[in-house]
């Protein structure tokens, strides 16, 4: 079974792996891999970003398995934390999406052990490294300094969860690793991961799979700017006006010596208006971003790709809009994307919008009696999890797209607003009259009984999700014509 390791690094990389968990809900579907295997890689344990990305995925496996092996349709792409990749239950490291930095709270001068140095060392140390940085405490992070990250990123190769990884790495599987290189985690992260997996000399176990591994990677350029402090106010901040200087640092090391990588991913765009500096913690918790949802589909993208396609070839991408317009609708993504995606999050927009304001009322509806639904929805632990997934203010779909049209570089294909089904696609409407009432409640029923009638699986969750599944598919194609 092969196998693709997404490793998430800081922020960023938490942010796309969460766009990435939506497209796979809404059954966009993953090609070449039988199973994704997210690593966030984040110091920063209390980050919000991570935190509610880890949420998510938790609830998408809760989901997942109770629906079972299936080649298409709804939360149908497997994912697995590293721990349970062996399948033998020998693992010796915690069972969880993050990498397991072990606590390390304390100062980067305590890291390096800085107060037992000579006082040449120590000089050197200073030349290299601003108080700022030796006195920053690390369980934030690295507070965009690629500089600390680097010495403290370096020391995970030898972790117990890097010799894991390593060594359950099995010939055809994939790597791809999703960064930020304006900050300090991503910057640092990426290219020394990719160093070590790509070095023949590695100590890591099985090296020649890890050297020879199709490796793709999405670097995300500056695409957001940050609050400055108010004059004369001393802050613990991050100076945003520094991302660019520092893409522009990386792009050049990149240029020279960024190896073993099959197919690279640029994305980014003009900040808007500044957000809330938030330099670490609880509090760092950004809005979704329409680059993070289009950078997820970099993953797609690299999976579309045989191995053939891919070995020997070093590729560059990167991406661009039909128009540069400030609210995003389908029309305006290439026709490559719209394919991919348009149709799965339509359904899945379908789907949620009615299982969240109509399902309720549908007690007496055949599709409902035939597998005593409402029993399920008070007794069931999955449906909560579905409702987890579909409405929690901190992760969930609604919440997401919610936050993707807060910005100004909205995505705004999808009305979430919007109760009329013939209107939830901004740029598709179905337009109704006298004889035709487009799609509405009981049409929306009609379908789901009409599919259930052809569903011999009796358990109720299962055979929900698959009614919407044929109910929605049916109403796109024969009511909002969608092509």
């Amino acid at each position: 079974m092969a196998k693709l390791f997404v490793f998430g690094i800081g922020g960023t990389g938490s942010r796309v792996i969460r766009s990435l968990v939506m497209l796979m809900a809404a059954g966009v579907k993953i090609q070449n891999c039988d199973k994704i295997v997210p690593i966030i890689i984040d110091p920063d344990t209390q980050n919000g970003d991570m935190n509610r990305t880890v949420e998510l995925l938790k609830t998408y496996k809760h989901i997942h398995d109770a629906l079972g092996r299936r080649d298409e349709g709804f939360f149908h792409t497997d994912i697995s934390t590293l721990s349970s990749i062996a399948g033998d239950g020998t693992s010796k490291i915690r069972d969880s999406f993050v990498y397991d930095f072990g606590g390390i709270n304390k100062p980067f001068k305590d890291h390096v052990g800085y107060n037992q140095l000579d006082v040449e060392s120590q000089a050197l140390i200073d030349l290299l490294f601003t108080p700022e940085n030796l006195n920053n405490s690390l369980d934030v992070g690295f507070r965009g300094s690629p500089n600390v990250g680097s010495v403290v990123l370096n020391e995970i190769i030898d972790s117990p969860e890097m010799r894991f990884f390593a060594s359950n790495f099995q010939p055809g599987d994939r790597i791809f690793f999703v960064s930020s290189i304006f900050g300090g985690t991503g910057a640092a992260g990426f290219p020394l991961l990719l160093k070590n997996f790509k070095d023949s000399r590695t100590s890591l176990p099985n090296a020649a799979s890890l050297n020879t591994a199709l490796t793709g990677a999405m670097v995300v350029l500056p695409y957001f700017s940050l609050e400055q402090p108010a004059a004369g106010v001393e802050a613990d901040f991050i100076d945003s006006n520094t991302f660019t200087t520092k893409a522009k640092d990386a792009l050049s090391y990149y240029q020279n010596h960024l190896n073993g990588v099959n197919a690279v991913y640029y994305m980014g765009d003009t900040p808007d208006k500044p957000m809330e500096n938030n330099p670490g913690r609880a509090s760092q918790k950004n809005d979704a971003h329409l680059v993070e949802l289009l950078s997820a589909l970099a993953i797609v993208d690299f999976m579309d790709y045989s191995d053939d396609e891919l070995s020997g070839n070093e590729t560059f991408h990167e991406y661009g809009l039909r128009e540069d317009v400030s609210n995003v609708q389908f029309s305006h993504l290439d026709s490559e994307t719209r394919d991919r995606i348009a149709k799965q999050l339509i359904r899945f927009h379908y789907f949620e919008r009615y299982y969240s304001t109509h399902l309720p009322g549908d007690s007496q509806a055949a599709y409902a009696k035939g597998v005593d639904l409402q029993g399920a929805l008070r007794n069931e632990p999955v449906f909560r999890e579905l409702n987890k997934f579909l409405t929690n203010p901190e992760f969930g779909y609604q919440a997401w797209l919610r936050e993707l049209n807060r910005k100004e570089r909205t995505f705004a294909a999808l009305n979430l607003s919007e109760t009329d089904f013939n209107r939830m696609v901004s740029d598709k409407q179905i337009e109704t009259g006298f004889l035709n009432k487009g799609i509405h409640q009981g049409s929306f029923v009609k379908e789901l009984n009409r599919a259930s009638e052809s569903i011999s699986d009796r358990d109720a969750f299962k055979a929900t999700i698959k009614a919407f599944e044929t109910a929605t598919e049916r109403l796109v194609e024969e009511k909002l014509k969608y092509s």
